[in-house]
């Protein structure tokens, strides 16, 4: 299944965003009838009674149910279950795991319902506190209106997107009262809702103590997505309790997003039970294109501090830290005026904290290879939790309506938790579902890891509120990723409209060469009055090498590039550094474009030589003048000319020449590089080591404690890394994105040492197709990213199997070696 799993996130793959329905997984992944009536026999064999299989529609075959006496257990599994006392609480638990015979030890992974030390608990906090500046709500909690223009939901819904034809399933331990929620839903005009309702293992929709758990969860969810239809599952809280509801849901498969408000320390459920049970029953949720959205816990880094007699222990809570579940931390929200979005801090309050940490049950997944959250050393191997976060605090918390259970104070009250910050994201995801309904594949499936490439990758729109301040407890809040907020909170509007946009609509592609000089006067034309080269070691910005224009009387010096502007081409601008060295009024230096033939496209900048004032960066919008060139070859002109006199020569010092674009796309776009950040195994990258070395490696990666290619650093080396693709025979766009970080090595020399990217066709001998990029061991400037729109010399090869290479030589000695780290290699291709 994993590998199901793999391909369906894998854009190169045909089973990409394509998910199974519940009799395909069936047919491929579960347990046979056989298997089952087999578990079935011997559990009645030993006495037990046998609830049959397929009573509650569960139709996996996954859990074989079975009630019976102590002694029944005792015998069957050879153990001898005993009480015990946890801080003042009388449980029981076998002396030791279950046991069972050869004929079935290969069908049955796990065996549930033999201890009660561990039971679900609600993470809500209820509380009756007002705000110095009270909300709009009856009781000051915060309104649906509050939560939608802090957390940027309006945009969504005034597009008519309130999550109408998607259904949010709620996985609850209680019963509620409908009165409530139709109160709710009429004080806030979110219309009438008749939610359905699915009994599990006998359980009855009658209001207890949890109750208010169970009216929070669809009252948020209604504040956010009130056009979603409801399916309430309602299961016993007991451990099989626990795994019959979340089976069903899986099984039914009626609704694709899933509201968890219920958990239990991790450490209290056996590891057996978490990655047997609970994990296979996640999975089969993800491969149907399932998302699940958990509270992360109310008691912070400490998830056990209630059920453990050690408060002292870092733990996380259950089912959020499962990698195919998405873990809703919380924080404290301040609103700025009508309701915005002002700020936002880790949750830690005196009646709870945010949860957060890290597992001690499941290693962490792919897409949380790359974190590195502050407050931990060394860093673990574990999933992080949580994954996202919302407002958790209960002062002001959510305005809800409850009347049910045994509450004393029935009506309008104030209640936080994290508990409501699972369903607000769930309410989320279902606005922007209906958004992307349209959308082939769909772009909100296996929504965990796409939260990542969101995180990870540049987007358009920025999609989370970074939080930065508070602690859970124990876990600081930081900049990037952190233990106690994980990514952020939502800005739901910039999610969808980033998933809704191509994933390269956002990336500027570079179309200039030898963009610093390091290679000397390469891809540069140079005319000079005087007759010199215009490049050299005077004044570079950066680097050994710049542009010397004019620095002699009546001087008249150009140094010119021609590039080809890319077909699909929305922006594009031009950078430069310009240092003016004696200035004079009637000295001048001009920036044109230019078509081949020399005629002037524009004049985009002349300055005037009272401009000089060492280096200055200049930025240029040409996309107007460039537009009608769109497929055409134009040139970059700089031009410096002047009648200075031999006391006060005038002098242009120009480097760091760089035109990007910014591709205008529509259609599907896929990343086709296979592991681009080298994790995971190194097929299907090919190496290559004059040395003799591995380079793949942790040497030197982009982020600490993964992998990337480290190149070269003995002497005279060579080596390279290459990986092939096939470009789909309708491909319209092309863009490839990769970081690097040179060494600097103590050349004086012009190139000696290099890192070149190339185009070739397969194979070691492959004729060479296109020359992506060189830069020489002098261009080191830290960890640089480069894009290039590579349309005009690749889309002749479309249906065709080419070889991208990264190559490294260098000819320096013992001490003075050159490397290269290769990391973050991305292809994108649009069809």
């Amino acid at each position: 299944m994993d590998s199901l799993l793999a391909a369906q996130n894998d854009p190169t793959s045909p089973l990409y965003h394509h998910y199974l329905t519940t009799e395909e997984f069936n047919a491929q992944f579960a347990p046979t009838q056989d298997d089952w009536n087999a578990v079935a026999k011997y559990a009645r064999g030993q006495g037990f009674k046998v609830t049959e299989d397929g009573k509650d529609r569960t139709t996996n075959h996954l859990i074989v149910n079975a009630s019976g006496t102590v002694e029944m257990a005792n015998k069957a599994f050879g153990i001898t279950i005993q009480n015990y006392n946890l801080k003042g609480r009388i449980v029981y638990q076998p002396n030791h795991d279950p046991l069972v015979p050869k004929s079935v030890y290969s069908l049955i992974k796990n065996v549930t319902g033999l201890n009660n030390v561990g039971t679900y608990h609600r993470l809500d906090q209820q509380h009756r506190l007002r705000q110095a500046h009270p909300r709009q709500g009856p009781i000051s909690g915060y309104t649906p209106n509050d939560l939608r223009a802090a957390y940027d939901i309006n945009p969504l819904l005034q597009a008519k997107n309130n999550g109408k034809g998607q259904t949010i399933a709620l996985f609850e331990m209680d019963g509620y009262n409908q009165k409530d929620i139709d109160i709710y839903r009429q004080h806030y005009g979110l219309g009438a809702l008749k939610p359905d309702e699915v009994l599990v293992d006998g359980a009855t929709n009658t209001a207890g103590a949890g109750a208010i758990e169970v009216e929070l969860d669809m009252e948020v969810a209604s504040a956010i997505a009130p056009g979603a239809a409801q399916w309430v599952y309602i299961g016993p809280n007991t451990v099989t309790g626990v795994e019959n509801t979340y089976n069903r849901i899986v099984s039914d498969n009626k609704a694709k997003i899933v509201s968890i408000s219920w958990g239990e320390c991790e450490l209290t459920s056996t590891a057996a039970q978490m990655r047997d049970t609970l994990n296979t029953i996640f999975k089969q949720g993800t491969a149907q294109g399932q998302m699940f959205f958990a509270a992360s816990g109310d008691s912070g880094a400490y998830d056990c501090d209630n059920t453990i007699n050690n408060p002292t222990t870092v733990s996380v809570d259950t089912p959020a830290s499962d990698p195919n579940v998405i873990g809703v931390g919380g924080t404290t929200l301040h609103t700025g005026p009508n309701g915005s979005y002002g700020s936002e801090s880790a949750w830690n309050g005196t009646t709870g904290q945010g949860g957060g940490g890290f597992s001690a049950r499941f290693p962490r997944p792919d897409y949380q290879k790359t974190l590195n959250p502050p407050g931990i050393n060394p860093l673990p191997l574990q999933r992080f939790v949580p994954d996202v976060s919302a407002n958790a605090d209960g002062n002001p918390g959510y305005s809800i309506y409850y009347t049910s259970g045994n509450t004393t104070n029935p009506g309008w009250t104030a209640v936080g938790g994290t508990s409501a910050a699972a369903p607000l994201w769930a309410g989320i995801a279902a606005d922007i579902a209906q958004m992307l309904q349209a959308k082939n594949p769909p772009a909100l499936s296996q929504f965990n890891k796409t939260l990542y490439t969101l995180y990870n990758q540049p987007q358009s729109y920025i999609p989370f509120h970074d939080i930065t301040t508070g602690t859970n407890g124990y876990y600081p809040a930081d900049k990037g990723y952190d233990l106690a907020t994980g990514l952020g909170s939502p800005d739901a509007w910039n999610i969808a409209r980033d998933l809704q946009s191509d994933p390269v609509s956002n990336v500027r592609t570079l179309l200039t060469k030898n963009t610093s000089f390091e290679d000397k006067s390469v891809d540069w034309k140079e005319t000079s009055s005087g007759g010199y080269e215009l490049v050299s070691v005077n004044n570079p910005h950066i680097g050994l090498y710049s542009a010397y224009l004019c620095g002699y009387i009546n001087c008249h010096d150009t140094i010119s590039q021609t590039v080809q502007i890319p077909r699909a081409t929305s922006q594009v601008t031009l950078s430069y550094w310009v240092d003016i060295v004696d200035p004079e009024p009637t000295n001048k230096f001009r920036v044109l474009l230019q078509t081949t033939q020399g005629k002037l496209i524009k004049t985009v900048r002349e300055l005037q030589t009272a401009n000089g004032n060492g280096w200055i960066q200049y930025t240029d919008d040409v996309s107007d003048a460039l537009k009608p060139y769109a497929g055409k070859s134009i040139q970059i002109v700089f031009d410096a000319s002047g009648s200075s006199t031999p006391q006060s020569p005038f002098a242009v010092n120009l480097d760091d020449v760089s035109l990007q674009q910014v591709s205008d796309t529509s259609g599907n776009t896929t990343q086709m590089m296979k592991k681009p950040s080298f994790d995971q195994g190194k097929t299907p990258w090919q190496q290559s080591s004059k040395g003799g070395l591995q380079l793949i490696n942790k040497n030197f990666p982009r982020t600490p404690d993964t992998y990337s290619a480290y190149m070269c650093n003995y002497p005279n080396c060579q080596d390279s890394v290459a990986q092939t693709v096939t470009l789909p025979a309708t491909t319209r766009n092309i863009i490839l994105s990769y970081w690097v970080y040179l060494g600097r090595s103590n050349t004086t020399g012009a190139c000696s040492n290099t890192f070149r990217s190339y185009v070739r066709e397969p194979g070691s001998g492959g004729r060479t197709i296109a020359s992506i990029q060189k830069l020489c061991s002098t261009d080191a400037n830290g960890w640089m990213q480069y894009s290039f729109n590579l349309n005009s010399t690749l889309m002749s090869y479309a249906g065709k199997p080419i070889q991208f290479v990264f190559e490294t030589s260098a000819q320096t000695n013992g001490r003075t070696n050159f490397y290269v780290s290769l990391d973050d290699v991305l292809l994108y291709v649009t069809r």
